[in-house]
């Protein structure tokens, strides 16, 4: 793939001299940016577009092809004797939930027997969030009773709702706030081999601490009192080893805590391991821009990955610094996000 065209542009001022440039593209969280610019503080249109506190419309375009839209939120000048520049951040329009309360205007608001999109689309209307559902994804049924409290923020409340549906919450390219499936394995869009291009290194992170024999989902009846309960058992630990976990779902109907507690197992394998490959190019061998929620397969024996293993791309990371473009690819176990515990572990 050949350097690509990277467009910024801030409050529709198109801005192309940046220096370096990160993008981080998630499939289950937001979109951010972070760029480093020359900085002239003498220029009108410098003092206006860097301008701190402003929220400005931001996007980045790639080749013509909108990638990011969002707004601005960090400006931090810097002044040396040998230069003046400016570092930006921003993040996508959806992100602003994970910031913010609900309006105390629009308090109390309780939904009862609500699916997950109409609870998003009445969240996310107090910040002009358009809501989208992927093609082919199902939602699945109401909800019993669900109340946001004053002190919850918006994001993670639909986090968690969007994770007890077996679902995933991001933006789309466009600024909306989309919920989707994970994709199914099969078509990966690459093979990386430990020690052949296209893989510069790979690197592999474990969680022991956050991996359990056993998950429990808790019901909560409307007095408080413990409810109904289900729980999902880990295939991949022996009965020797006793780490249980709890947690409570809330106000839900009995036949909804299954899907709620193997979403939240699958979610624990997602977070066991992780692996980051990094690639000296911003595109796929197919010259498509690396994506989340993708597949690749890995084999790397010095990551412990010793057999050929599908994963899937959680998040990745576009860099660039002058005519330098790089990307890391943050990768998962299969089913981390689908609600299927993985047939086999790397590592086995």
């Amino acid at each position: 793939m050949s350097a690509p065209d990277v467009a910024v542009s801030i409050d529709n001022f198109q801005f192309r001299y940046w220096e370096q440039i990160e993008i981080r593209l998630a499939l289950d969280n937001f979109s951010t940016i972070d760029l480093s610019a020359p900085f002239e503080p003498r220029k009108a249109d410098f003092q206006t577009i860097f301008k701190p506190f402003t929220y400005f419309p931001m996007s980045v375009d790639v080749d013509d092809q909108r990638l990011f839209t969002g707004q601005l939120v960090g400006v931090e000048p810097r002044s040396t004797p040998e230069s003046v520049t400016v570092r930006c951040s921003g993040y996508s329009l959806p992100a602003q939930l994970a910031d913010a309360h609900m309006p105390a205007s629009e308090f109390p608001i309780e939904y009862g027997d609500h699916t997950l999109l109409q609870i998003a689309v009445a969240l996310a209307r107090p910040f002009g969030v358009t809501v989208v559902v992927a093609e082919g994804t199902d939602l699945g049924p109401q909800f019993k009773r669900v109340r946001i409290k004053p002190k919850e923020k918006v994001g993670p409340f639909l986090a968690d709702l969007a994770r007890a549906r077996g679902v995933v919450m991001r933006d789309t390219t466009q600024g909306e706030l989309a919920f989707l499936n994970s994709t199914s394995t099969g078509s990966p869009v690459a093979s990386f081999r430990e020690g052949e291009q296209p893989a510069i290194s790979v690197a592999a992170t474990f969680s022991p601490q956050a991996y359990y024999s056993e998950i429990t989902g808790l019901g909560r009846t409307k007095a408080g009192r413990r409810g109904s309960g289900y729980t999902e058992k880990n295939d991949h630990l022996p009965s020797s080893v006793v780490r249980p976990l709890s947690f409570t779902i809330g106000d839900v109907n009995a036949g909804d805590l299954p899907g709620a507690v193997k979403a939240q197992m699958a979610r624990m394998f997602g977070n066991m391991v992780s692996y980051v490959v990094e690639v000296p190019t911003w595109g796929d061998p197919n010259g498509v821009l690396w994506a989340p929620n993708t597949t690749v397969t890995l084999y790397s024996p010095g990551a412990m990955v010793y057999q050929e293993t599908e994963l899937i791309v959680r998040d990745v990371i576009l860099r660039a610094q002058g005519d330098r473009f790089t990307a890391s690819l943050g990768l998962v176990l299969p089913g981390a996000f689908s609600g299927e515990q993985p047939e086999r572990l790397p590592w086995d």
